[in-house]
């Protein structure tokens, strides 16, 4: 049986997807304002505003625990500042494995799962999908 998908299911999802992607650029406010969502909705029994709010809960915080990891790994190997105070190579190469390794694999989920929030259809994440 199709569940009907209201305007506001619909928005709240688009939303979540939206904060998803931008918490891969600027990540920890908009994971703040996802876990409010997710927060706020994770018993609803919508399955499709479910999907749409779990799954990018669960993406958004493993984005974010690698982007303290790889600031972490690049603090401890050498700091951010070199002697001159200019941006040392050790900032550089953590930009560098987080755009690489984190930004580019999750964003794709992301944007397939922000068009599947608009036209209405339930999405499910490629790894974390199977464990929901």
């Amino acid at each position: 049986m199709e569940e009907q998908r209201t305007p506001e299911k619909q928005g709240l999802a688009i939303t979540a997807e939206a904060l998803y992607m931008l918490n891969l650029l600027f990540p920890f406010l908009p994971l703040l304002a996802l876990g409010i969502i997710y927060f706020r909705n994770r018993n609803n029994p919508s399955l499709f505003l479910r999907s749409h709010i779990i799954q990018p809960w669960i993406a958004a915080l493993i984005s974010t625990a690698l982007f303290i990891l790889i600031n972490v790994i690049a603090g401890i190997a050498g700091g951010y500042t070199s002697m001159d105070k200019l941006i040392s190579i050790h900032s550089l190469v953590a930009l560098e494995v987080y755009t690489l390794l984190v930004i580019l694999p999750f964003l794709v989920p992301g944007l397939l799962g922000l068009t599947k929030a608009m036209s209405g259809l339930a999405w499910r994440y490629p790894l974390i999908g199977r464990f929901l």
